[in-house]
């Protein structure tokens, strides 16, 4: 062997062996970055675990392991958009020789359970029953099948009680921060709790230190509430403490709340009362009949019987439950008995919080994650006292949500109420279901806040708001078919798109570096918001003009075309393109109970077709079998799958 060809071999295998080193540097380096995510997770240190897990992310190309603890961070800070789209993340990136329910078994569960709190019931069933058949731990599949009966009830009950409304109490009492638990005395003044904090500035970012939960108060003034002021208190409001759950007995003149620790990384809470006596609070106590240091015990709710006895209902868990949290009662009145659980009725394997006792009723009211509903938790009551009570009763929607929906109070019996709520808010800038905010519900429409503002609505105007662009899913409406017509509507077209949105963010962001994966993400999220999202409230802005037309005698004509992307061939796709415009039809005969039906069948609104299938599409007409897959999620096909209303004609 020449000199030379020794020299480059020699070459060859130095820089082999420091791509295998560099390899294995980088390797290390993210393992150490997820091991140090893995201790702070532990502990409940969320926003420390995904700031280790993301920089863990920079030094492996397919971070399949850290993509899924980025998502179970974001399940656990209540982000369950992002959640959903770091769970879609694994499984679409994940390759096929990976047995991926042996690597991330609770993969489909969780992701089940964010969609559910994303209202994509729909996905959720989709996942859950992917579990069922492929998961090989016995007890997933049992809770997957117990998720499928709760969808299965949330199906047959989506529908909203029409005689109640609810609404956010608004800026001066909601902040980004949470806000939760009231008490209302008599009806003049609301409690509650939120944080205090101190804000700095860094590198142009706001940063927040010395967080403790705190006790305030506003006025209200019928519908209106003043801004929140600190309850000055020392006795309760010590401001290097978290203090919750304010309850005040004006019997006894008792003010009852918690005081939270965290111990071992869990935050461990404990019931204290201060009385009023001499023009003073008295020195706060914690109450010795409820008090047990191996467990939390908060949200205190005082009740009596007709003997006068004072019960204490809270909930706690202590150990003799049936579940995580359990709902208990003590007897006040004597000073050496001890909790006992409401039962099973009301307890279960899941978790029982946030009781409030309305006496006048003889009803509990409570929030539960186990019992039948449509979210993490929901609000129930139940008829009864201490260990006999009635089957619970879920609240419903408006009141209920796909969310968390806790702390019921009760003011005005069978009337009004508030309860705590993390569903999707305006108040959260960046994580829209991070944080809890307080609402009011009424059974009689209340008077508007007269701090919100309420705009205008929108109306129509040909000349701005023509064309209509409608965007749909790969080859919906009804897949495969070659029918030109289809019995779904657009609205049901849209809700189906909408819920795949992390499923095309996911597949569009496949395999890109952080640093790639931004500008990609921000261009999805546009066209679904700006585009699809647009196309929707435009539509219901067209149906109401087209009534207001049609009433006053004018003759409707609507010239609609039709496109598609370029997978499938021409005549599928023409055929494809009429069957949406017909979805558009089916929506515009079924909007509001069917008010416009009698102007199609009377021939006073019609619909000109103009379908053109995949004539005009600027999309790559792909060959194999994953560049079909993949070209389905690009931003060019989804522009292509769409419907045009480009003229109105009335006369």
């Amino acid at each position: 062997m020449s000199n030379i060809l020794k020299a480059l071999v020699l070459l060859i295998s130095f820089t082999t062996c420091l791509s295998v080193a560099n390899l294995n540097a980088q390797e290390k380096y993210a393992k150490a970055y997820e091991e140090k995510g893995d201790k702070a997770f532990a502990v409940g240190k969320y926003d420390e675990a995904m700031a280790n897990y993301r920089m863990g992310k920079k030094f492996i190309l397919n971070p399949l392991s850290l993509n899924y603890k980025i998502a179970e961070v974001c399940r656990m800070q209540k982000d369950y958009d992002k959640a959903e789209y770091w769970y879609q993340k694994v499984l679409i990136e994940s390759n096929d020789t990976l047995d991926i329910n042996t690597a991330f078994p609770y993969l489909y569960l969780h992701l089940a359970e964010v969609s559910k709190c994303n209202g994509n019931i729909v996905q959720a069933q989709h996942f859950l029953n992917t579990c069922l058949l492929d998961c090989p731990d016995i007890n997933i599949r049992k809770e997957a099948k117990r998720e499928l009966e709760t969808l299965r009830w949330i199906f047959d009950n989506e529908k909203s009680e029409q005689n109640t409304t609810t609404v956010n109490l608004g800026y001066n009492v909601n902040t980004e921060f949470s806000q939760s638990n009231t008490f209302i005395l008599r009806d003049s003044v609301i409690y509650f709790t939120s944080p205090i904090y101190k804000e700095t500035e860094e590198d142009g970012e706001r940063i927040y230190s010395d967080i403790y939960n705190q006790i305030f108060y506003s006025y209200i003034d019928e519908d209106f509430y003043t801004p929140a002021k600190h309850l000055e208190i020392s006795q309760i409001n010590n401001k290097k403490k978290n203090i919750s759950n304010f309850f005040f007995d004006t019997l006894s003149y008792t003010i009852y709340f918690n005081i939270t620790n965290i111990k071992n990384g869990k935050e461990v809470s404990q019931i204290y009362f201060t009385k009023y006596a001499d023009n003073k609070w008295s020195k706060a106590k914690v109450v010795k009949q409820v008090y047990d240091k191996k467990s939390s015990n908060s949200t205190p709710v005082i009740a009596r019987n007709e003997a006068g006895e004072t019960f204490m209902y809270f909930s706690s868990n202590r150990v003799g439950g049936y579940g995580g949290y359990d709902i208990w009662y003590v007897n006040l009145t004597n000073s050496d008995s001890k909790p006992i659980n409401l039962g099973s009725t009301i307890n279960t394997q899941g978790n029982e919080i946030t009781p409030h006792y309305c006496d006048d009723e003889e009803r509990l009211y409570f929030s539960s994650d186990y019992h039948k509903g449509f979210g993490g938790f929901d609000i129930f009551r139940s008829e009864g006292a201490l260990t006999r009570w009635t089957t619970p009763e879920n609240l419903m929607q408006p009141i209920n949500s796909p969310a968390n929906d806790i702390y019921p109070y009760v003011n005005i019996s069978g009337e009004q109420g508030y309860f705590t709520s993390n569903r999707k808010s305006e108040n959260n800038l960046k994580n829209k279901t991070c944080c809890n905010d307080i609402y009011r519900w009424d059974t009689h429409l209340p008077k508007v806040p007269t701090q919100q503002i309420v705009e205008q609505k929108e109306k129509f105007n040909p000349v701005f708001d023509l064309p209509i662009a409608l965007y749909f899913h790969n080859d919906e409406p009804n897949p495969g078919s070659t029918s030109p017509t289809t019995d779904k509507s657009y609205q049901e077209c849209y809700k189906e798109y909408r819920r795949l949105a992390n499923q095309y963010k996911a597949n569009a962001t496949r395999g890109l570096v952080d640093s790639l994966e931004a500008p990609v993400l921000e261009k999805m999220e546009s066209f679904f918001k700006d585009k699809i999202d647009k196309g929707m409230m435009k539509l219901d802005l067209l149906a109401e003009y087209l009534l207001e037309q049609a009433q006053s005698g004018k003759q409707i004509t609507l010239h609609v075309r039709g496109y598609a992307s370029a997978l499938h061939d021409t005549e599928y796709n023409h055929i494809l393109s009429e069957r949406r415009i017909v979805s558009l039809e089916n929506y515009l005969k079924e909007w509001q109970n069917s008010r416009l039906q009698p102007y199609f069948e009377s021939g006073k609104i019609y619909i000109e077709q103009m379908p053109v299938g995949k004539l005009e599409s600027k999309s790559a007409n792909p060959t194999t079998l994953e560049e079909k897959r993949r070209s389905v999620f690009t931003l060019q096909a989804m522009e292509d799958r769409r419907i045009e209303i480009r003229v109105v004609n009335v006369k």
